[in-house]
């Protein structure tokens, strides 16, 4: 039996509790089976598929998710809102010295691999259904959302001897407000997508 809509909207407000919940614990039992560092990218796919995909389609539907993903023709002042937090990004990373390991060739590929599974999956998680359900707030449609998109990145950045924890968080809840902004500047979470990869490359680069 489908949801009503103000039953919805109950569940993408309080979905990031469970979500940081069962996160925590999945990351914590990874770590400790297989190591950080496997437990750092395999958090990253039960993340991504449970949360970003299973999740986000069952709350918001198939139709909404592919509206909200639809491509917009860019211009001037997309590709500048785009451009301008990738600038920043840089900035951040050098001032913080936020870095990821990259001991061989392989696990440079994978960190690149979560620069494009985060920049699709987490748009569409902390962006996609926010804007979706809160079209009209700014609260519950871009702070509340934002908030905890810092916090979970405490979650994976904990497990990363080489990140800056404190660093990462602030920067991500910022970034997130951002995207929150672009997304309903352009009516789309395309451009959100984007400006994510790119940015993800730029910090793992």
């Amino acid at each position: 039996m489908a949801y009503s809509v103000s039953r919805r909207k109950k569940i993408v407000v309080l979905a990031p509790i469970a979500l940081l919940a069962s996160m925590y614990i999945v990351y914590r039992q990874l770590a400790h089976a297989y190591g950080n560092q496997f437990a750092w990218y395999a958090g990253f796919w039960v993340y991504w598929l449970g949360w970003g995909a299973v999740f986000s389609f069952a709350v918001a539907g198939k139709e909404e998710i592919l509206k909200l993903i639809r491509p917009r023709k860019p211009n001037h002042k997309i590709v500048l809102f785009v451009i301008f937090p990738l600038i920043i990004t840089v900035i951040f990373r050098v001032a913080t010295g936020t870095q990821y390991a990259k001991p061989s060739f392989l696990w440079t590929v994978l960190l690149i691999s979560t620069a494009f599974g985060n920049g699709f999956f987490e748009e569409i998680l902390w962006r996609g259904i926010y804007y979706s359900f809160f079209p009209k707030s700014i609260f519950y449609g871009i702070i509340w959302p934002a908030c905890w998109f810092a916090l979970w990145h405490y979650i994976p950045g904990s497990l990363s001897p080489n990140s800056n924890v404190i660093g990462l968080v602030i920067g991500s809840g910022l970034f997130g407000l951002y995207l929150g902004f672009l997304s309903r500047k352009t009516g789309t979470i395309w451009w959100c997508m984007v400006c994510h990869s790119i940015g993800g490359i730029l910090m793992v680069m």
